[in-house]
């Protein structure tokens, strides 16, 4: 299992327009230092339009506002090329469109009218003078961050490895995408061919695990369709948004989420399932 961590300037771009237009959550569970370094470049004077990113919050979840909007812009960056243009947009909307945790109202037709002014809005961030100024600090930053995690990385190779050897996964690859500025408790991630690309604001061994399991449960999840619907209740560590509207889809999409939460503390713990399946089960008849 090759393991890695970048930055991505495009999605480094994404937060640092945020920063500009009045995102908070840079500073949440995050060492001072850390935030008086980004508080540098948080600028008074509105160095450029900042309208559309404004856009990204949201009210549709709770606990963070900026959910999904700036998970669609990350995505949206593997579909912009050098030239700041779409390209394959019919692939982006296919993949939003079909995303099971996303509501019908967080993807309508006043969503795409938004997007569509991504490409532009991105370029003109990245031209900028003072995010230039910021990527170089990034840079550095990153590469202390792969110092210090070195010894975290070896743990999780060992607890993914583990995973991909009991269950198999189409995941060969996992890059870890950190970001700042981004919230330390939001974590997205891409999937590209064999690649999981995994963006978050603080490095987390239990996030990461947690998103290597997503792809390998979710085929579970329609096989075990019925039983899963038959459940009546509830399930108390699910937010109400990954209900969606309380449909068969927004149900699914809960049990998803509490399965993976499931097996994430075991995996952690090193006492995994011997089946996903028979998991499955189990955990519906208590």
């Amino acid at each position: 299992m090759d393991i890695s961590i970048i930055n991505i300037p495009k999605i480094s771009a994404i937060y640092f327009a945020l920063l500009q237009s009045g995102y908070d959550f840079y500073a949440v569970e995050k060492d001072d230092d850390l935030v008086q370094s980004l508080e540098r470049f948080q600028f008074k004077h509105g160095i450029f339009d900042s309208s559309f990113f404004s856009k990204t919050k949201q009210n549709t979840c709770e606990v963070y506002p900026y959910w999904p909007r700036a998970a669609l812009l990350e995505t949206a960056t593997f579909f912009i090329d050098s030239n700041s243009r779409f390209v394959n947009f019919d692939a982006y909307h296919f993949k939003v469109m079909n995303a099971g945790n996303i509501s019908d109202e967080e993807r309508n037709v006043t969503f795409w009218q938004w997007l569509r002014e991504f490409p532009s809005a991105l370029g003109k961030v990245l031209s900028n003078q003072d995010f230039q100024s910021y990527l170089v600090w990034e840079n550095e930053w990153i590469e202390q961050q792969k110092r210090l995690l070195e010894n975290d990385l070896l743990d999780l190779q060992k607890v993914l490895s583990t995973c991909s050897n009991r269950f198999g996964s189409p995941i060969e690859k996992v890059t870890l995408v950190l970001n700042p500025i981004k919230c330390a408790y939001s974590a997205d991630y891409h999937i590209t061919e064999n690649q999981l690309l995994f963006c978050f604001g603080r490095f987390q061994k239990e996030a990461v695990i947690h998103e290597f399991l997503h792809p390998i449960v979710h085929p579970f999840i329609g096989e075990y369709k019925d039983i899963i619907l038959q459940h009546g209740g509830n399930f108390p560590d699910i937010d109400p948004s990954y209900y969606l509207r309380g449909n068969e889809l927004g149900r699914l999409n809960a049990f998803e989420e509490h399965l993976v939460r499931k097996l994430t503390a075991l995996a952690v713990a090193e006492n995994l399932p011997l089946e996903i399946g028979k998991f499955i089960k189990e955990i519906l008849a208590n």
